[in-house]
């Protein structure tokens, strides 16, 4: 590489965490188990808090690429081989809707059986790397502080659209030069994109990993040249309201699925800050590259969907090898918000189900630390 594009080193100090920011992720934590506790009052549903419309979860394979170069061959990355993956597709919003309706989508990679120093991580019992993306390339808050007055909005507007929209952008602040144009742009971006078939989209983390010595952002991105085959279908099957499960399930029967999964090495401080999740890094300055192809073979991916191995499946960015920590102030939130939102989902008493008995795979599963008799307690 030149030295105009070589990738900056990872340091245990590339992290710049504020000195109050224990105390925001305490209090964004206190608002997710308000707004689950509410959502179950009012739906009778224990559901999480984001992504709650699963599209269908499909077996695959990542295929770590050959002959990599050093600074891509890199952790998980750096040898040749292939790795079972349980893969998810969904919706972002925090209801179930109608698959016709504008909204963000999720594509959520469950690595299997991996080998290695990992992280220690509250609400899984098997070594996984999980990566999580969205189809969009940025997200809607800089940082933990953004993110939590979000939430309190959320929490303070009570389900009301128009409330929420209008304390997100005004923080309650009525000088149109202190709003939050930025940040409400990104959702509007993020929540108003049309419906399109999920192998269609191309996904990405938002925020930064490490990547071994380096520090990097990823993303999947459609392989092949059967784009327009994807659109008349979803076109034909717009009118359901599970048009997008309905769609991957008829690819998926009749053709496999190839992804290939790149990453962004960061090479700059000032256009690539890891403190702020809202900022696109600029491919000019450092292009992705692939590092493996992600492939789902042809099945029939309605035979998983009930079955509750993969119901109760966590993903997680912090299922991770240490050599892919996850970097940032929205990861940082994540680390506390994620096992909280999966855990409201089972009684605690469940026991952690896996795939592989049914499905010749090992998967994770989850074990509560958020009980359902706190959600009695705030109600």
């Amino acid at each position: 590489m030149t030295n105009l594009n070589r990738p900056l080193p990872y340091s245990d100090d590339v992290e710049t965490i504020p000195s109050d920011e224990a105390d925001d992720i305490q209090r964004v934590v206190q608002a997710v188990k308000l707004i689950l506790a509410r959502t179950q009052s009012k739906s009778g549903e224990f559901l999480a808090e984001v992504h709650v419309k699963a599209h269908g979860h499909a077996q695959g394979e990542l295929r770590v690429l050959p002959n990599l170069p050093d600074e891509l061959a890199q952790g998980l990355f750096e040898h040749e081989g292939t790795y079972e993956t349980v893969v998810r597709f969904s919706n972002a919003a925090s209801l179930p809707q109608l698959d016709a309706l504008p909204d963000g989508r999720g594509m959520a990679i469950k690595v299997l059986k991996v080998a290695g120093d990992m992280l220690p991580a509250d609400d899984q019992n098997g070594p996984t790397q999980d990566f999580l993306m969205i189809n969009h390339p940025v997200f809607f808050a800089r940082n933990a502080k953004d993110f939590l007055r979000l939430e309190q909005v959320v929490v303070q507007a009570d389900d009301s659209v128009l409330a929420t929209a209008q304390g997100a952008l005004t923080g309650g602040d009525w000088n149109p030069l202190h709003w939050h144009w930025r940040e409400m742009l990104t959702v509007a971006q993020i929540a108003g994109q049309l419906p399109a078939h999920p192998a269609s989209s191309t996904y990405f983390s938002t925020a930064p990993i490490r990547f071994g010595k380096y520090v990097a952002k990823y993303r999947a991105q459609p392989a092949g040249d059967r784009l327009d085959s994807y659109l008349d279908l979803v076109k034909r099957l717009g009118s359901d309201g599970d048009a997008m499960r309905l769609a991957l399930e008829e690819t998926l029967r009749t053709q496999e699925l190839l992804f290939e999964f790149q990453v962004q090495l960061r090479t700059s401080e000032p256009t690539m800050p890891i403190e702020d999740a809202t900022v696109e890094w600029p491919e000019s300055e450092s292009p992705y590259r692939t590092v493996a192809h992600l492939l789902l073979p042809r099945q029939e991916i309605a035979l998983l969907q009930n079955q509750d191995a993969y119901q109760s499946l966590a993903f997680n960015v912090w299922h991770a090898l240490r050599a892919h920590r996850p970097l940032g102030g929205i990861n940082r939130v994540r680390r506390f918000a994620y096992p909280l939102s999966s855990a409201w989902r089972r009684p605690q008493t469940e026991a952690p189900t896996s795939p592989d008995a049914t499905c010749r795979q090992s998967a994770v599963g989850d074990s509560p630390n958020f009980s359902r008799a706190t959600a009695v307690k705030l109600r």
